[in-house]
């Protein structure tokens, strides 16, 4: 389903959509909504998995039954695990412009006992998404429905995110705890955006910790409960996969390949990189 609309008050979430034909029974819903006016929109869930996830604009504010905030960052999705029924809320101010993606009602055999797992409780729980698939979604709207590659494109955007649910919530991967502050969020995945972007640099914690006003500890503790890892093994992580990129298709260098993503020292890449890969960088060199 894809929207690009202004939004008038009390209307659904998804009343300004049309099908797509998804794998797994899935609805999908593309937003891409300016709000005309204070604009409250609003769903009942019945025992179903729901995916929020924010790709671009202002973030929009959702709200539980009982009135409790449900902040959807950008870069970030949370998951709506309900058993039993719950009214989910979105209400933004006039002037509000968001693009989101909405995934939910996910009805399949298949994936029947995997979701039932899921929702025998009511949880929420949001995960940091990879940023080739927000950028894979946001490229969803510029197809339309009836295109072939469009299709192709949607299915593979779902069906992506949807792995990536099922493996946070049955894999015991460390989710991002809905309490924690919208800022703190905010802060860790301003830290990782400048990691992302800056991977040959020479990076430490207290310069990191002060570009977004808060203490080495405070970030260590903030960056692992969000991430999953610490800040020196994302960072690491990032450039092994950075450098593997550009071995196998880029025509690195193994010594290009360490200098290019921060390795001072060839040696210490070359020790690296099986670690993670289970193969020397030579190896991944393209032909």
């Amino acid at each position: 389903m894809q929207s690009t609309h202004q939004l008038h008050s009390q209307q659904p979430l998804t009343d300004m959509t049309h099908k797509w034909g998804l794998p797994y029974g899935v609805d999908l819903c593309l937003n891409d909504l300016t709000a005309n006016g204070d604009a409250h929109r609003s769903e009942t869930l019945s025992h179903c998995l729901t995916i929020l996830l924010t790709l671009d604009g202002d973030e929009p504010n959702y709200y539980l039954d009982d009135g409790s905030l449900l902040p959807v960052e950008r870069g970030m999705a949370k998951v709506i695990a309900n058993k039993d029924r719950l009214r989910l809320w979105c209400r933004n101010p006039r002037g509000h412009h968001s693009r989101s993606m909405v995934t939910e009602r996910i009805s399949d055999n298949e994936l029947a006992d995997q979701i039932e797992r899921i929702l025998q409780r009511n949880q929420v729980f949001g995960f940091v998404v990879p940023q080739s698939t927000i950028e894979r979604a946001n490229e969803l709207f510029s197809y339309c429905d009836n295109c072939v590659i469009g299709r192709l494109q949607t299915r593979s955007c779902v069906l992506d995110l949807l792995a990536q649910v099922l493996h946070a919530a049955e894999q015991d991967v460390p989710h991002v705890d809905v309490m924690m502050q919208h800022r703190d969020v905010t802060r860790v995945l301003k830290v990782r955006d400048k990691l992302v972007s800056e991977l040959d640099s020479n990076h430490c914690l207290g310069d990191l910790a002060r570009d977004v006003g808060i203490s080495v500890s405070a970030l260590k503790s903030k960056f692992q409960a969000v991430m999953g890892q610490s800040v020196f093994a994302f960072l690491r992580d990032q450039r092994l996969t950075r450098a593997r990129q550009g071995l196998e298709s880029e025509g690195w260098t193994v010594k290009q390949a360490a200098y290019y993503v921060g390795y001072q020292h060839p040696s210490n890449f070359s020790t690296a990189y099986p670690r993670k890969f289970g193969m020397s960088p030579r190896d991944s060199l393209s032909t």
